[in-house]
């Protein structure tokens, strides 16, 4: 364990496929199209055939993991790194959920049309601007119990409560090794800079965790992906 974080570290390096990696860029150049500010965004996604990507936000804090588990393998990008880490340091970029609705990666439910646009025979998540996630599965029970899914009271209630998303959920990939018992996500980051029109994929975290809320936190497996894409 890395100190600081609260998480395992593991030493295998995924490398992203060209495919996913375009699919990633596109989407950040989306995001970032009504900001002209420095910044480090991140794209947490279950790549499986498409991105799939479910998130987006700050990755400010993920590039910081990526520098503290990077050691020998970033070598002289280790200081160019820290350089762009220091200066971005008070970057206020955050995560836009109506510019996130308009591009398609969720949209807006509310208590009055909820029922109209969930089909609790299929899987899906609601989340807020507070970054809390529900998880919905109609086959939960066969995942066995405490793995992150909700009922449909929590969930409910949650749209009651809050300003609610909704959007697909996308199966977790097999953890490692191939275990079907930890549930993986990517978190690809990527370097936006004012003059630059194209953003600088700078690598990502693989996120290992056994149930299907995945975050680099207590219980979770974290680890490295590659900076370069291959085919």
């Amino acid at each position: 364990m890395k100190k600081g974080y609260d998480f395992k570290s593991s030493n295998e390096i995924v490398e992203l496929k060209l495919l996913y990696g375009a699919q990633a860029e596109n989407l950040v150049i989306k995001i970032r199209e009504e900001n002209n500010q420095n910044f480090f965004i991140q794209i947490d996604c279950a790549p499986n055939g498409q991105l799939n990507s479910f998130n987006y936000g700050n990755g400010l804090e993920a590039v910081k993991i990526i520098k503290k588990l990077a050691g020998s393998f970033l070598a002289k990008d280790l200081f160019w790194l820290e350089q762009k880490i220091e200066l971005l340091k008070n970057s206020s970029f955050k995560t836009n959920f109506d510019l996130g609705a308009k591009i398609g990666l969720w949209e807006k439910v509310k208590p009055n049309d909820y029922q109209k646009k969930i089909d609790w025979n299929k899987p899906f998540c609601v989340k807020n601007e507070n970054n809390s996630t529900k998880i919905w599965h109609p086959d939960s029970r066969f995942f066995g119990h405490n793995v992150g899914f909700s009922t449909k009271g929590s969930i409910v209630n949650f749209i009651h409560e809050n300003t609610a998303y909704l959007q697909d959920f996308y199966m977790p990939l097999p953890g490692p090794n191939g275990s079907s018992a930890w549930k993986t996500t990517y978190r690809l980051v990527f370097l936006c800079e004012a003059n630059q029109r194209d953003p600088e994929f700078i690598g990502g975290l693989w996120i290992s965790r056994s149930g299907f809320k995945i975050y680099p936190g207590k219980d979770s497996l974290v680890g490295l992906i590659s900076p370069k894409k291959v085919d």
